[in-house]
Formats: structure tokens, C-alpha cells, sequence
């Protein structure tokens, strides 16, 4: 569980660095990346997504600044962010770091971060390869952007870095990043007041992440961890 700290904060924004990052062997064929250095992260990229590349950078500093703000604490260390331009690519690394050569994500899943990685599918590649997701919207893209930083965030202050051993604390993973990214909009409080008004919700935290309302909060968020 993350624990805020009172510490003071000092930013030091520091310019943009490119340079070109080594063929990155995804589907057995050569990918060249290449890789935009900040002090708080390197953004790995394709041709494909330059012109993304800005306006993720963006929401990438300002998601740093408010989530460190947020918990008065900075991240502790530098972390490494994967722009993929296709659902193939992304996943033929979500089978590698995962050991499970068979896996496929569904159409919503669009994004993941632990505390040494922040993967998300381009927004360039949503509106053929994602459905629940809208590539045109400027504050979605956003959410989910900071929503993957606070799991970095969580991942690096929590014990288990990659979350593989959080049974039961699947609501608290998820509920942190959703409420610190600002995705309990309006939509989502709806959607509690009314599971409440019909007396549908349960006594305990980890019953609540089970069934309708797991799927309906992973659709929502888009994200696996």
C-alpha cells in the first residue's frame, strides 16, 4: 500500500534528448525504435507514432507532476515507456514478460504499467485494433495515461513490482489508479450510486471487484495492471 510522504519536491525539467534505440526483436522481424531520454523516463517510439510523440510527452510530464504532488513523493526510480504502433507487437511482448506464448488481448485492453515499464497500444492504432477507447478524445488519452504512471508509481513503492501476487487487492490496485488519474468522473459515480440505491453493493472490497462490475471497470479503464 502506498503511504504518502511529506517530502518536498524538486522538479528539474530537463530538455529532450533523441536518439536511436537498437532493432527491438519483436515477431521475429526488426522493429528500430527510437527513444526520446527525459530525466524521469526514456519514451521509446516507431516512425509510425512521430507525430503522437509531443503530445504523449506532454501528458507523460504533467501525469508525473500531479501524481508526485498527489502523494508528495516522487517516483523512485527511472522508468522506460513503449509506444506500440499495432496490438501484435504489444502483445508479442505482453507474451514474453508474462511467459505465455498464447496470449491474446482483448480488443479493450490498451495499456499496462508496473513499476519498471509502462506499455500502451498507440492511439494512432485504436480505431481499428481497440473498441471502448476514442482516439480523438484528448482527456481519455490523458486518464489513461496517468492512470499506467500511478501503477508505475504503486509498482515501485510496493513490495511486488510487477503486482503478480495482489489476490484480493485487485480493487485497491485499480481503485488507487482510477481515482488518482481522474477517471471517477461522473460516468463512474453514476454507475456506484446506482449499484447502490438497488442495494447491490457488497460488504467486502474484493467481492466488489468480481463479475459484471470487474468487467465493467477493466472496459472502462482499458488497462491490465
Amino acid at each position: 500500500m502506498v503511504v504518502k510522504l511529506n517530502l518536498s519536491l524538486l522538479f528539474i525539467w530537463m530538455l529532450p534528448v533523441f536518439v536511436s534505440a537498437n532493432p527491438y526483436n519483436s515477431n521475429k522481424c526488426l522493429l528500430e525504435w527510437d527513444s526520446l531520454v527525459k530525466k524521469e523516463y526514456i519514451l521509446h517510439y516507431t516512425n509510425a507514432d512521430k507525430n503522437k510523440i509531443i503530445s504523449i510527452d506532454d501528458e507523460l510530464l504533467s501525469g508525473f507532476k500531479h501524481i508526485a504532488e498527489f502523494f508528495h513523493h516522487s517516483f523512485i526510480n527511472k522508468f522506460d515507456v513503449y509506444i506500440f504502433p499495432s496490438r501484435t507487437l504489444m502483445d508479442k511482448q505482453w507474451q514474453k514478460d508474462w511467459g505465455d506464448s498464447t496470449f491474446q488481448s482483448q480488443c479493450w485492453m490498451i495499456a499496462s504499467g508496473v513499476a519498471h515499464r509502462l506499455d500502451i497500444l498507440s492511439p494512432n492504432a485504436w480505431t481499428k485494433e481497440a473498441c471502448d477507447h476514442n482516439a480523438n478524445d484528448s482527456t481519455e488519452i490523458r486518464q489513461d495515461i496517468w492512470h499506467e504512471l500511478v501503477h508505475v508509481f504503486h509498482g515501485q513503492y510496493n513490495p511486488d513490482h510487477t503486482f503478480n501476487y495482489i489476490e484480493k487487492l485487485d480493487w485497491l490496485v485499480e481503485g488507487v489508479a482510477t481515482f488518482v488519474s481522474g477517471q471517477l468522473d461522473a460516468k463512474r459515480s453514476q454507475r456506484i450510486k446506482q449499484i447502490i440505491d438497488q442495494n447491490k453493493a457488497p460488504l467486502i472490497l474484493d467481492n466488489f471487484w468480481k463479475g459484471q462490475e470487474k468487467l465493467w471497470a477493466f472496459r472502462f479503464n482499458g488497462c491490465l495492471y
